[in-house]
């Protein structure tokens, strides 16, 4: 098992047909097995939710993840399965939030989010603080990819100040997304601003990068180091 410190992964896209993840069955049930390989027993996936790209909801979600789960127990795949959302910060996220309408959440209180990769929302404060009033913990999915925000770890701390929780992706550590990214991610783990991991796992190039050779030593000790929470979930 190459992650020896995780036995739970909190964002992944393996509901089938449902956005750029897995998308049939057959490939849900393959990403999860060569999951549970790896060493995890607990899986929540979180389907992109994006206005006019991704339309998901509840109504898509979960009956979903109703179906998945039969398929797994049927498969034989030791493994729990939960689901929650991937939410773009948008200006429908913001109605969601406007409306009080319930989100889907991470252990009844995280509620996974993303920036645009092109530039981060101009109200982001307003949208952290609105989601902390309604009682929702805010974790703020693969900082180190918005480029528009590197070298800037200032920014990263006042976020973790508001009570913002950070998630790196793993598939970062590898450099899978380019040096930048990898670079920006050691940083982020370094000064102990990562909270989450997440394989973000979408299909099976990323299973291979993943299955592949292990992380360094010293990566792995960092990771270990006690700032990660996936245990609690």
């Amino acid at each position: 098992m190459h992650f020896e410190m995780y036995r739970q992964d909190m964002h992944s896209h393996l509901l089938p047909g449902l956005d750029d993840g897995a998308k049939t069955l057959e490939d849900s049930l393959s990403l999860i097995r060569q999951l549970r390989a790896l060493g995890y027993t607990k899986l929540i996936t979180t389907p992109h939710i994006m206005s006019g790209i991704h339309n998901n909801d509840a109504g898509t979600i979960l009956p979903a993840l109703d179906n998945l789960r039969k398929a797994v127990e049927a498969a034989g795949i030791d493994v729990e399965l939960d689901a929650a959302a991937e939410y773009l910060m948008d200006d429908y996220f913001e109605s969601l939030l406007e409306g009080r309408e319930p989100l889907l959440t991470i252990n009844g209180q995280y509620v996974l989010v993303e920036f645009s990769f092109v530039a981060m929302p101009m109200n982001y404060r307003t949208i952290f603080f609105n989601l902390k009033m309604a009682g929702y913990e805010p974790i703020l999915a693969h900082p180190e990819r918005y480029m528009y925000l590197h070298g800037d770890l200032d920014f990263y701390r006042e976020l973790q100040e508001a009570g913002v929780h950070l998630q790196l992706n793993i598939l970062s550590l590898y450099g899978y997304y380019g040096s930048r990214v990898q670079k920006m991610a050691l940083q982020l783990l370094e000064a102990g601003l990562v909270e989450f991991t997440g394989t973000d796992l979408h299909h099976q190039r990323h299973m291979n990068v993943l299955a592949g050779k292990p992380l360094d030593a010293s990566l792995r000790a960092k990771l270990a180091g006690g700032f990660i929470k996936n245990e609690l979930l």
